[in-house]
């Protein structure tokens, strides 16, 4: 539970929301085909695909302006997600990792519950076309 995550829209780093959990894979496509004197079919990788989800509360209005952008413009900002895992009690160090090229599949535009005292969470699926590891966790330090 120690870490964080800012968006960065256009190049700017901007308050969007408040990230409560994200997960992201890398998911490859592996095509099978059964070739002459093989009993078993082959494989081979054909591609990658970045999906991820998230959920996060305090939601800004940017968000929503974006997707107002795209409806009347067909115009879509890029969006990069930066997320940093870091325990100041671990002796691994942080890793920080930065996904490019992201669309969040929903944004919140209204939401009214009357009998909930929870936080106003917001779950969502998105993609990602490429990513960097601009910082990795080092060997534990009793493995030094």
């Amino acid at each position: 539970s120690e870490g964080s995550a800012f968006i960065t829209v256009d190049g700017q780093n901007r308050y969007f929301f408040e990230p409560s959990k994200i997960e992201a894979n890398i998911e490859l496509r592996v095509i099978a085909k059964k070739l002459l004197g093989h009993r078993m079919k082959q494989h081979k990788t054909v591609g990658a695909e970045g999906k991820g989800s998230i959920t996060m509360y305090n939601v800004s209005p940017a968000a929503l302006a974006i997707y107002q952008e795209y409806i009347k413009t067909g115009k879509t900002p890029q969006i990069s997600i930066q997320t940093t895992n870091e325990d100041a009690s671990s002796t691994v160090g942080k890793r920080t990792v930065v996904m490019r090229n992201c669309i969040l599949a929903k944004t919140p535009v209204a939401y009214l519950e009357d009998g909930s005292e929870d936080l106003n969470t917001v779950d969502t699926d998105f993609t990602f076309d490429d990513v960097d590891e601009l910082e990795s966790y080092v060997l534990p330090e009793n493995m030094r």
